[in-house]
């Protein structure tokens, strides 16, 4: 036994050392990165110091971006988050909606939870005491029905004046 694992030691061995100054190369495996979901976001004036920011979600085939209104044991909810500013004041909740909702239970998660697919958009409403910059990020989770993402939030600012 000991002779027959001696003996594919040094043929591996050889043949690892008679490859070496061919050319012969050992390419690593290339990493992919997963994008499903593609943002733009958008800002409207919609009266005097009142904007409606808009983020526009394009989704791959077959992953989910979760609503803004998830409970806390659930996927990361969707969220719009602004840096601190006095100037600043949310009016009402995001308003959401999707080309594909799936609205119930969901076995990955164990529950009830809204979810959309293909597009979905997210706006919310600010009021501003006056002109001002607005600043922040937009959060959310995506995943297809083997794995979740949890990508970089998306960061925004925007001249409101």
């Amino acid at each position: 036994m000991k002779s027959t694992l001696l003996s594919i030691l040094v043929f591996s061995l050889i043949a690892l050392f008679s490859c070496k100054g061919q050319g012969t190369t050992i390419e690593a495996p290339m990493i992919q990165v997963l994008e499903p979901v593609k943002w733009t976001y958008a800002t409207e004036k919609i009266g005097d110091n009142e904007y409606k920011i808009t983020f526009n979600a394009s989704i791959e085939d077959a992953w989910y971006v979760y609503s803004s209104t998830i409970a806390d044991d659930g996927p990361i909810p969707t969220s719009i988050n602004f840096d601190e500013n006095e100037a600043l004041k949310s009016v009402g909740a995001i308003v959401e909606s999707g080309e594909v909702t799936k609205d119930g239970y969901d076995d990955m998660f164990d529950m009830n939870i809204k979810k959309f697919g293909h597009a979905a958009t997210f706006s919310q409403t600010v009021k501003t005491s006056g002109p001002t910059s607005l600043s922040g990020y937009m959060e959310f989770m995506t995943c297809d029905s083997v794995q979740c993402l949890f990508p970089d939030p998306i960061e925004f600012t925007i001249d409101a004046k």
